[in-house]
């Protein structure tokens, strides 16, 4: 409001958690800028009993989202990811696609289906909610609306909690501080068991950049097999940014220093 009103130049730190009030909120659509933001925007799985102790129960949750749906009840052409990795980065080898990716979107819910049906026989049908922890705010509120009905819709019960609250997935959006598969791995993988943190370790101490690349790239392949994290898309972060702010400039990592907002003649 205090921008739309001509009483602020300037609004940063924007998520796809107030992108909504922004879009409605009155401003110049112009005003409106998009970071090309790189990182992480997923799901955590933090759980790993019941339900969750299997990887291919885990997958199917994955399965289960039909991103550019869910996305776009929050952002028209908000692009969605299947990877952890965005692009190979210092790995040796592309980004590792999960298995169910060449899978059309009928199969996918299909197989995820027969996976919950058959845990919940093998369980004579027992089951606790999937507490799913989100922040508060629109775009959170939105993203709900397309996750809950698609686990829903494979036979899992959910129940949104608060993002600090005891969860089996979690939310993550973060945006990579720097180009390196390491620090997508680790922070997809912070919750990995004891057979999986050897892999990053392992580039870690890495003699050499070659050596790394390989280790980085087995433990990509690894950690999505092991379908830890659920990849939905790329960070969205915005700013409004008014005419008398010259020098602002989109960038990857969303940084936006203030000496670094307008130019030496500017007002």
């Amino acid at each position: 409001i205090r921008y739309r009103d001509g009483l602020s130049d300037l609004v940063l730190g924007g998520t796809f958690v107030d992108w909504p009030t922004a879009v409605q909120s009155g401003v110049a659509q112009s005003d409106l800028q998009v970071d090309p933001a790189v990182g992480l925007f997923g799901l955590r799985i933090v759980s790993r009993t019941g339900f969750f102790a299997s990887a291919s129960n885990r997958a199917a949750l994955a399965m289960a989202i039909d991103r550019k749906s869910v996305l776009g009840r929050i952002r028209d052409g908000w692009d969605a990811a299947e990877t952890i990795l965005p692009e190979q980065l210092d790995s040796a080898q592309p980004p590792t696609s999960p298995d169910w990716a060449a899978l059309d979107p009928d199969r996918r819910i299909d197989t995820a289906r027969s996976r919950v049906a058959a845990w919940k026989a093998s369980h004579e049908g027992n089951m606790a909610p999937v507490r799913i922890a989100l922040p508060d705010g629109p775009g959170a509120n939105l993203l709900w609306t397309g996750i809950g009905p698609a686990l829903n819709a494979i036979g899992l019960p959910v129940l949104r909690v608060p993002i600090d609250a005891n969860a089996d997935l979690v939310l993550v959006d973060a945006v990579a501080p720097l180009d390196s598969a390491s620090w997508y791995l680790r922070t997809a993988c912070r919750d990995c068991d004891d057979a999986l943190t050897p892999l990053l370790d392992a580039a870690r101490t890495a003699p050499d950049s070659f050596a790394r690349a390989q280790r980085l790239s087995e433990a990509d392949a690894a950690i999505t097999a092991a379908a830890v994290f659920i990849p939905l898309a790329r960070p969205l972060r915005w700013s409004l940014v008014g005419k008398r702010i010259d020098a602002f400039q989109r960038n990857p990592r969303a940084w936006h220093p203030l000496n670094h907002l307008v130019t030496d003649n500017g007002s």
